[in-house]
């Protein structure tokens, strides 16, 4: 009884055992069906996700009555090390002999070697998947278009189109007028050019106080419905110590420009400082003890502490008389300007890449670089300004504003100014 007993014990155990790994087993199966059902998904979206990713972009990009034969869209963004016509036979598929025959046929309109890093390109495909139609963005205005026709290619440059609206941007000097500018809603192009429309009345690197304000009123642009570049400034104050300065954006015959409350072009033959400077190491003066040499002697220019490689540019409009090494001048840039006026630009680094001598230069182009080179003791700029071989000081210069508006034209400018006036309050 007792190993009878036993025996039915054993086959209990073995019976519970046998169930307990059966139902383990059938378990084990239904966990790997789905793990299967799951990672064939994950396989079959991950095959579908290039041609989602496709049809979104398509659909992103809103194609004009111009462009209604075109099925597909490619956008590429040209990128550092890029060249240009791997970019057109990769991203547009367009083969050698084409690529030849549109940059040959092109190069009147624009030379697509100097594609830019950070433009973007475009791709039009028809139903065949040929390049029917290729657009580049030259800047922010305005684009290169190239279209197919048959075994050729025209080219063309085109206004870029806008959906254009005014937005108005209200702020309060809290850090530094770049950062509160751009919390108030402005890009970073519009933060800069409200420096350039106000830089012949305030000096932003050094001028600049905490609770000083400002009012844009800029033009707010979309593209094919996605946030674009902002458009023109079309009026502006800004508070500096209590004193208020405007400026309007207005079309005078034909020649678009700033001007202030009183009708007068704000812009002058030059701008307060020729670079952003940390301080002013050495003033305009008859009677300098000279850092290198010991002597006492005259210094009739303004030396501007600044980083090395800080980008310094022409403070007028004018043309290049030398660019070269020049003894204690070091690195030095030679201007002849207007009325009589010739500027220096002394201890650079190096000088803007192809700038030659006489070649014209534009108010704010970069002309060089601060450094350290000849007799100097650290990274600065010395600057100077002469009329007619008489040294000027800088600091003092008051230029008059421009011409004022007159005649038939100022009663149109009083009512440009009045349309903004209670926004810029």
């Amino acid at each position: 009884m007792e190993i009878r007993e036993r025996q039915n014990l054993r086959v209990k155990k073995y019976s519970a055992r046998r169930k307990l790994f059966v139902g383990l087993f059938f378990l084990l199966i239904i966990f790997m069906l789905f793990k299967g059902t799951v990672w064939l998904k994950n396989i079959i979206f991950a095959q579908k996700k290039p041609t989602e990713k496709i049809i979104e972009r398509v659909e992103e990009i809103s194609i004009p009555e111009t462009k209604k034969n075109a099925d597909r869209v490619v956008e590429y963004i040209v990128s550092e090390g890029d060249i240009p016509a791997e970019i057109f036979s990769s991203q547009g598929k367009v083969d050698a002999n084409d690529v030849a025959s549109l940059l040959s046929c092109s190069e009147d309109i624009y030379d697509f070697t100097n594609i830019k890093i950070g433009q973007k390109l475009r791709f039009y495909f028809d139903q065949e998947e040929k390049t029917k139609r290729i657009e580049y963005d030259k800047n922010s205005e305005e684009m290169i278009v190239v279209e197919r026709k048959d075994d050729k290619f025209n080219t063309c440059e085109e206004k870029i189109s806008y959906e254009v609206s005014q937005s108005v941007a209200r702020g309060k000097i809290e850090n530094f007028f770049y950062v509160d500018a751009m919390e108030a809603g402005l890009q970073e192009a519009t933060v800069l050019e409200v420096g350039d429309i106000f830089s012949f009345d305030i000096d932003f690197t050094t001028e600049i106080q905490k609770d000083d304000e400002f009012v844009i009123i800029y033009e707010k642009r979309l593209r094919d419905g996605k946030s674009a570049p902002d458009g023109k400034i079309l009026g502006a104050k800004f508070v500096n110590s209590g004193t208020s300065y405007f400026a309007y954006y207005f079309d005078n015959g034909g020649k678009g420009g700033y001007y202030d409350a009183e009708g007068r072009l704000l812009e002058r033959q030059f701008l307060k400082a020729p670079l952003s400077y940390r301080h002013i190491s050495s003033g305009f003066t008859g009677a300098r003890l000279h850092p290198i040499t010991r002597k006492v002697s005259a210094h009739y220019q303004i030396d501007y502490a600044a980083p090395s490689g800080t980008p310094v540019s022409a403070s007028a409009h004018g043309t290049v008389v030398s660019a070269h090494f020049e003894g204690g001048w070091g690195n030095i840039i030679r201007l002849t300007h207007d009325n009589g006026y010739t500027t220096h630009y002394g201890h650079l680094s190096k000088f803007a890449q192809g700038l030659r001598v006489g070649e014209r230069v534009s108010r704010g182009q970069i002309i060089g670089y601060v450094g350290s080179t000849g007799w100097s003791t650290g990274p600065h700029l010395d600057y100077g300004i002469k009329l007619n071989g008489v040294p000027v000081n800088p600091l003092k210069l008051d230029l008059p504003k421009g011409e004022p508006i007159t005649g038939e034209q100022i009663k149109l400018f009083e009512e440009t100014k009045n349309k903004f006036e209670d926004l810029l309050k």
